[in-house]
C-alpha cells in the first residue's frame, strides 16, 4: 500500500471541513510536518500494524486516496501514539509533579475528552493548551504575528443565554443546566440588563451558582451545631456580603451529608441539587471553567472514583483476565447434561445445574471512604467512635487472655472508661451514656431527628459486649449506606454531561486542580511583576505601578479572591498561580483620572485601567471598594 500523499493547504481545509463539523479559522502550527513523505510512510505503516486490537478503530472506511482520509489518518495517528505514551505512564504508576502541572495531565485530559482521537473537544483541547503556552513564553514587547503557514483546525460551537441576578439564581442555574447538560457547544452566559459578554459574565455566573450550592440552608453538606464553623465569618461570594453562618465554612471541608432511606425516597430541595451538583462540575470540566467550591478530598476522591492506582490495578486485571461470556449454568463432570428433544431416547432425563445466585455487587464508592476520610470530615464523631473502638480491642485482650484469673478479668473490664466528653469530669463507661443502635443527626438543618443503624435500633442499648458493632454500623451510614442516594443522584447528573468514569484516570487532588485550581491565592512582589503587563502609560518602575504592587501583597486571603473575582471572574487562580493565568493580566494608565475615579476593568481579557492615585491608601481604598461593585456595564 502506498502511503498517504503529503496535504496541501487545500487539503486541510477540506479534510477537517466535512470532519464533524470543524473548520479552520486562524492559525495554529501543525502537529507534524505535513511535506515529510517518509514520515507519512513510516507513520501509516505503523497505523496499519497496531490499528486494530489496541483500543482504536482501523480506519478501513475511509477513502485512502483521499484527502480527507488523508487528514483523518494523520489525526488517528496523533492520537494513538498519545494513547500509549498515556497508558505507559499509568501503568507504571507514576504520581510525579511538576511545579506548575501534574505529570502526565494534559495527556490524561486528551484521553478523558475523547474515547477516539478524531474527537474535535480533544483537537481544540490541545490547540489551545499550545497556544496559552505560546503566549505566556511570548516577551512582553513583542508583537504577536499569525505565521501564514500555520493552521487551526476547529473551534467548539457557543452558544449563549441570558439570566437575571437575584435570589433566584438557583432555578435559573438548573433550568439551564438540564437544557445545555446534553450539548457538546460551550456555554456562554450573559445577565439581563448588562452590556457585558463572553468569557467574564460566564465565569461570574458560574461562581453565583457555586456560592448558591454552599449555602448552609441548602442542607446538603455536613454541619455541626455543636461545634460551630471555625472561620464562619462575613464574606461576599457574588451575591453581596452575607453574615456568618449563611455559608458553609469549615476548616474541616465538608461532605454530603448522610440521609435516612425515607428521607432520601422523599426527596426535597437538597435532593434536587445534588444532580445538579454533578451537571454543573462535569460541565465546568468540560467547558474548562474553574469555580471555587471547597469540598473536601473526600469528595474529590468519590469523584475519581478512588485510587488511580488501584483503579489500573483494575483495568489491566480485566484486560488480562476477560470475561470467558460461558453461561452462568453448569454441568457436572465437565460434560453437558442438557440436550434438545429428539436428540436422545425419550427415556433419556437431561438435568440442568445451575449456579447459586450470585450476591448483590457493592455500589461504586464502596470502600473508597476510610478511616482517614470519616476523621477528616466528621472529626468529633470519629475522634468519639475511635475511643470506643479502643475499648473494645482492649477488651478482646482481657477476655482472650488465659493468664488471668476470672477475678482479674472483671476488674480489668469494669475498668473500662471513656474520657469524659465535657473535658472535665470523672471517667464515663459505655452504659452511662445511654447510646442506643441510632444516627442522630449534628445539625438541624438535616432535616431529620433519628435514624435506626439497624432493626428495631432504638430499643438496642449500645453496651461493651455489642459496641463494636454500634461502631461498624455507625461508621458504614455515614460514610457508604446513608450517602448512597445523594452520590447515585450525584452520578446520574454527571453522567448526562459526559460519563464520570473518565475522571478515573486522575488523581483525587489533580481532580480538584481541574475543577477549582489554587483556591489558595497567594503572590509575591516578583510574581506581579514577572506576570503582569503593565502598559499604555505604566511601565515597571512606574511610581504608579509600584503603589499598585504594594497594594496586592497587602491584601488578605479575601481580598485577593475578591480582587480576582474582579479582574478575571473567578476567585481562584490556575495551577501555578499568575504564572499561568492565561491571557495574563495588563495593567493600562486610566486616563483624565483622578483621586475620587476608580478602576475599571474588560474581563474576558484581564485588562485593568487603572487611575495613578497620589498614594497607596487612596489607591487600596478605590481598589477595594470597586471590588464590591456587582454587575458588566461599558466603561
Amino acid at each position: 500500500m502506498t502511503p498517504p500523499p503529503s496535504l496541501s493547504r487545500s487539503s486541510v481545509n477540506y479534510g477537517v471541513e466535512v470532519c464533524g463539523g470543524i473548520r479552520p479559522v486562524g492559525s495554529e502550527p501543525r502537529a507534524i510536518d505535513l511535506s515529510d513523505q517518509s514520515q507519512h510512510a513510516r507513520s501509516w505503516r505503523v497505523a496499519r500494524r497496531h490499528g486494530a486490537g489496541q483500543g482504536w478503530p482501523a480506519c478501513r472506511t475511509l477513502r485512502r486516496g483521499g484527502r480527507f482520509s488523508s487528514c483523518l489518518r494523520i489525526l488517528y495517528i496523533i492520537g494513538w501514539r498519545l494513547h500509549r505514551r498515556h497508558a505507559r505512564t499509568l501503568q507504571e504508576g507514576t504520581d510525579r509533579q511538576d511545579s506548575q502541572f501534574p505529570v502526565g495531565l494534559e495527556g490524561r485530559c486528551l484521553s478523558r475528552g475523547s474515547d477516539v482521537c478524531l474527537s474535535r473537544g480533544a483537537i481544540v483541547w490541545l490547540q489551545n493548551r499550545r497556544e496559552a503556552t505560546m503566549e505566556r513564553s511570548r516577551p512582553p514587547a513583542t508583537v504577536r504575528r499569525d505565521d501564514p503557514a500555520e493552521f487551526r483546525v476547529g473551534r467548539l460551537k457557543h452558544e449563549r443565554v441570558k439570566v437575571p441576578r437575584g435570589d433566584a439564581m438557583m432555578a435559573w442555574a438548573e433550568s439551564v443546566m438540564q437544557i445545555h447538560a446534553d450539548r457538546k457547544s460551550v456555554l456562554e452566559v450573559e445577565f439581563l440588563g448588562e452590556e457585558g459578554t463572553g468569557l467574564g459574565p460566564t465565569l461570574e455566573f458560574y461562581a453565583l451558582v457555586a456560592a448558591e450550592f454552599q449555602r448552609t440552608s441548602l442542607g446538603m453538606w455536613l454541619c455541626d451545631d455543636d461545634f460551630p464553623d471555625d472561620q464562619s465569618r462575613q464574606v461576599d461570594l457574588g451575591g453581596g456580603r452575607k453574615p456568618p453562618g449563611y455559608y458553609v465554612q469549615r476548616s474541616v471541608r465538608p461532605v454530603p451529608r448522610p440521609l435516612p432511606p425515607r428521607t432520601a425516597r422523599r426527596g426535597g430541595a437538597h435532593q434536587q441539587a445534588v444532580p445538579l451538583l454533578g451537571v454543573f462540575l462535569a460541565k465546568c470540566i468540560q467547558d474548562n471553567r474553574l469555580v471555587d467550591l471547597p469540598v473536601s478530598q473526600a469528595f474529590f476522591r468519590l469523584l475519581c472514583m478512588g485510587d488511580i492506582k488501584s483503579t489500573m490495578s483494575k483495568l489491566l486485571h480485566h484486560a488480562h483476565y476477560p470475561s470467558d461470556g460461558q453461561s452462568e449454568a453448569s454441568t457436572e463432570d465437565g460434560q453437558e447434561t442438557y440436550s434438545p428433544p429428539g436428540s436422545e431416547d425419550e427415556d433419556s432425563k437431561s438435568e440442568f445445574i445451575l449456579d447459586p445466585p450470585k450476591p448483590k455487587p457493592p455500589a461504586w464508592y464502596h470502600g473508597i471512604l476510610t478511616w482517614d476520610h470519616f476523621q477528616l470530615v466528621n472529626p468529633h464523631r470519629a475522634r468519639f467512635l475511635r475511643e470506643v473502638k479502643e475499648l473494645c480491642v482492649r477488651r478482646r485482650h482481657i477476655v482472650s487472655s488465659k493468664t488471668l484469673s476470672e477475678d482479674d478479668k472483671n476488674t480489668r473490664l469494669q475498668d473500662l472508661m471513656l474520657r469524659n466528653p465535657l473535658g472535665s469530669g470523672p471517667p464515663l463507661s459505655i452504659d452511662d451514656l445511654g447510646l442506643n443502635f441510632q444516627f442522630c443527626p449534628s445539625s438541624k438543618v438535616h432535616g431529620f431527628t433519628a435514624v435506626d443503624l439497624k432493626p428495631n435500633g432504638d430499643d438496642e442499648m449500645v453496651t461493651m459486649e455489642n459496641a463494636e458493632e454500634y461502631v461498624e454500623l455507625m461508621f458504614d451510614f455515614c460514610m457508604h449506606t446513608g450517602i448512597q442516594k445523594q452520590m447515585e443522584s450525584f452520578r446520574e447528573g454527571f453522567n448526562r454531561v459526559f460519563p464520570m468514569e473518565k475522571m478515573s484516570s486522575f488523581s483525587h487532588n489533580e481532580v480538584q486542580m481541574i475543577l477549582c485550581g489554587n483556591q489558595s491565592p497567594t503572590w509575591t512582589s516578583d510574581d506581579i511583576v514577572n506576570y503582569t503587563e503593565p502598559k499604555l502609560g505604566y511601565t515597571r518602575e512606574s511610581p504608579g505601578f509600584v503603589r499598585f504592587v504594594q497594594v496586592l501583597c497587602g491584601m488578605s486571603s479575601d481580598e485577593r479572591k475578591a480582587f480576582l473575582q474582579f479582574t478575571t471572574g473567578c476567585s481562584t487562580l490556575p495551577p501555578g498561580g499568575l504564572a499561568n493565568l492565561h491571557p495574563r493580566l495588563t495593567i493600562v494608565r486610566k486616563v483624565d483620572a483622578t483621586d475620587s475615579s476608580y478602576p475599571s476593568v474588560n474581563t474576558c481579557v484581564h485588562y485593568l485601567k487603572l487611575p495613578e492615585y497620589s498614594s497607596e491608601v487612596i489607591m487600596r481604598e478605590r481598589l477595594l471598594a470597586a471590588t464590591m461593585e456587582k454587575g458588566f456595564h461599558l466603561n
